[in-house]
């Protein structure tokens, strides 16, 4: 199946505690991985019951990240924490390229769109008109298409949910449901 038809609006049903997504364009997953900060020669592979498993032991040591390809994307995907939106890790994995992160935790829901080591759009979803970065207007209009509430104009949707069309709509992003839910990708654990 298309991983761009399946998007990522079931994100938050399968992920009720909590996730964090990194997409850099045209990086394989290990590349993705290592500029995340996870050590090159540490990397595995691991299901997502692997990830919680590691996540809520006693010997854990930093963030798991599981990584794979979506398109021309590679992804991380962190449960329940948001390692992505560190401003040194935005700019490593936009280096010559260009990132998005998607944050919707128990604490914090983040936008980040970073190019060339550098942000360029990020905001609270729940706070749309309070962005930041060098064209932090630069999306307003994909945002307003998305559902947010923009300019003072009513959000038809949900923050989170608005987040993921946003990224869906703008950036072609979308996740392979059954290899992010089932099966093994490639992992690494990152410091906190």
């Amino acid at each position: 199946m298309d991983t761009v038809a399946e998007g990522l609006q079931w994100l938050p049903v399968s992920f009720r505690q909590g996730f964090s997504v990194t997409f850099s364009r045209g990086l394989e997953p290990a590349e993705l991985l290592h500029r995340m900060g996870c050590a090159p020669g540490s990397l595995t592979s691991m299901t997502r019951a692997d990830a919680e498993a590691y996540e809520l032991g006693d010997e854990r040591e930093g963030a798991v990240l599981r990584a794979g390809t979506a398109g021309e994307w590679a992804y991380a995907l962190q449960l329940w924490g948001a390692h992505g939106i560190d401003a040194g890790v935005m700019a490593a994995v936009s280096a010559g390229t260009e990132s998005v992160v998607l944050v919707s935790t128990s604490t914090i829901p983040w936008f980040a769109h970073s190019v060339n080591g550098e942000e360029v759009c990020a905001f609270d979803p729940g706070l749309p008109d309070i962005r930041y970065g060098t064209g932090a207007d630069r999306l307003v209009p994909a945002m307003a298409r998305a559902g947010f509430s923009v300019g003072g104009n009513p959000a038809p949707l949900g923050a989170v949910e608005a987040m993921l069309h946003l990224a869906e709509q703008e950036f072609g992003l979308g996740l392979p449901r059954y290899e992010v839910e089932s099966g093994e990708l490639a992992a690494g654990v990152a410091n906190d």
